[in-house]
């Protein structure tokens, strides 16, 4: 069985035939490093939001806030705000 790191070494190269338990195996491990990596929201050193700030983000822009003026609000880009409320980032605040 091939591990992780050996398949990603060439992440731009197919691999030839992988397993349903291999695979099932890749993207458990993938989904075990996200859920512990250090640098997640406010344990990356370059945050300048905490997880109080990104529900109420979620909040306003539920109750049909604008994107632009909430972002400028919080000192983010409208882009970022945008990607709070999607939930494609701070993926771990509920």
């Amino acid at each position: 069985m091939r591990s992780a790191e050996e398949i990603m070494r060439h992440p731009f190269r197919v691999p030839e035939a992988l397993s349903y338990e291999e695979l099932s195996r890749i993207c458990d491990d993938f989904d075990r490093a996200a859920e512990v990596h250090p640098s997640t929201g406010t344990g990356n050193s370059a945050a300048k939001l905490n997880e109080d700030k990104v529900r109420a983000i979620r909040q306003a822009a539920d109750a049909g806030a604008r994107l632009t003026p909430l972002a400028e609000a919080f000192g983010i880009s409208a882009r970022a705000a945008r990607h709070i409320v999607r939930r494609t980032s701070w993926t771990h605040v509920q």
